[in-house]
């Protein structure tokens, strides 16, 4: 914060009061001054380059989660004959295969409409309107006032013990209908009417979608179809009967050795990351933000003992070194593109156990970065430190503002004293001299 402006004139002693304590001001201020501002800069680029070090440790993880429990590896391809009538997508160790699939029939919410009345505001009369979903029910009461088709609907919507079903209007040529549809499908979610009020008859009846898988009959509740193959679950779009259509699961060796150089590339960054935030420059005699760091060090340690070991993979791997991946001298790793792929060709189930299995390279990495990155840990610890020592300089700042401005105005008080005290010197001077000239000239 500046000092406040000064405002002192010279009462004739030629003093230049204001330059005088600006000056002397400013130059006690200057050392404490720079002091706060490089503690207060050094804090901030430590707090930044543990945010950019927690940002990368952070990448890293999401990408070695996508591997855990075999991951991205392990998660078969894909693809259905008849991508018109369903779809799928499979879980990391789906059984690899073809099976045929046919759509019998959709799963549907049930649907209840009403007799035509001449318009929305045709009053129904004071009663009850009860409705079942499924083995829920709720009642709406309707008065003397109020109780017109609209007010209906809008009851029914706005109840707060509705199950799940929703009301609406239908305007057609014969008049205006209620509309009832079950907010969920299936035959367990079955939507009934009673009351003297209204009456309605079933457009849809809920019911349970119907597939065939190898011929054998599988029924959902609804149109996402799960259980029936491990692992895999079918998304129901059209019913065909008769129609069939093969679903087929197979290795994604295109995807697996993406995942794996993905994860590669994340751990290559994060060391770099460190290497930068660490180094020291000998010619410039330089250092950077996190030089001589512990919590960066300890960092870059633990995840090259990780990759550094060996992991319980599947009967045909152990090392990285077997899939084409190897560390270099200054420990990023490296990655053979073919052997790679040669390797997820030959076992890919291997593989997935590698990185995402119990010991695997993924799950321990995993872990290790948990642990880095948890609340209170080193990196969150040193951070709060510094936010804390922030806080601190700034209060000490506004003391030295403080000071100043008393120190300023001591100042000015000593000056302009000075200055009133020269001025009335210089005028005793010139009224002595006077005086001495007068006896001399008449002497």
């Amino acid at each position: 914060m500046a000092t406040s402006s000064i405002s002192a004139s010279s009462f004739g002693s030629g003093l230049d009061v204001n330059s005088l304590v600006t000056q002397l001001v400013a130059a006690e201020r200057a050392a404490p001054d720079a002091r706060l501002n490089t503690a207060q800069s050094k804090a901030q680029t430590r707090i930044s380059a543990l945010g950019v070090l927690k940002s990368a440790l952070s990448n890293l993880q999401t990408v070695a989660k996508t591997l855990v429990g075999g991951g991205a590896v392990a998660t078969p391809a894909v693809s259905s004959s008849k991508d018109s009538l369903f779809t799928a997508t499979a879980a990391a160790g789906a059984a690899r295969g073809s099976f045929d699939v046919e759509v019998v029939s959709l799963a549907q919410a049930g649907k209840l409409v009403s007799t035509p009345f001449a318009s929305a505001d045709t009053s129904l009369g004071a009663g009850d309107v009860d409705i079942t979903v499924g083995s829920d029910s709720f009642r709406i009461t309707l008065g003397s006032t109020s109780n017109s088709l609209a007010a209906l609907r809008d009851a029914i919507n706005h109840a707060d013990d509705n199950p799940g079903v929703t009301a609406s209007l239908v305007t057609e040529s014969g008049g205006v209908r209620l509309l009832l549809t079950g907010n969920q499908t299936g035959a367990s979610q079955a939507v009934s009417l009673s009351s003297s009020l209204v009456s309605v008859t079933q457009t849809q009846a809920a019911a349970d979608a119907h597939i065939k898988i190898e011929s054998y009959d599988v029924y959902s509740a609804s149109n996402t179809v799960t259980g029936a193959l491990d692992g895999v679950t079918i998304n129901l779009l059209k019913a065909e009967p008769g129609t069939t259509g093969t679903l087929s699961l197979s290795t994604d060796n295109s995807a697996a050795s993406k995942a794996v150089q993905d994860f590669v590339t994340k751990y290559n960054q994060v060391l770099t990351t460190i290497n930068n935030l660490t180094k020291y420059d000998a010619a410039t005699k330089t250092a950077s933000a996190l030089t001589g760091d512990s919590t960066a060090r300890s960092a870059a340690a633990q995840l090259r003992a990780v990759m550094g070991g060996a992991a319980p993979g599947g009967a045909a791997y152990g090392y990285l070194s077997q899939l084409g991946i190897k560390t270099g001298s200054d420990g990023l790793l490296t990655v053979d593109s073919a052997k790679l792929g040669e390797a997820i060709a030959k076992d890919s189930s291997g593989i997935a156990r590698l990185f995402g299995g119990e010991d695997g390279y993924a799950t321990k990495l995993n872990g290790a970065i948990t642990t880095m990155l948890a609340d209170n840990a080193g990196i969150d610890a040193q951070t709060d430190t510094l936010q804390a020592r922030l806080k601190d300089i700034s209060t000490q700042k506004d003391a030295l503002d403080r000071r100043m401005t008393q120190v300023q105005a001591r100042y000015l008080a000593q000056f302009t004293g000075l200055d009133s005290l020269m001025s009335r010197m210089s005028t005793t001077s010139n009224f002595l001299t006077q005086q001495l000239a007068a006896l001399s000239s008449s002497s």
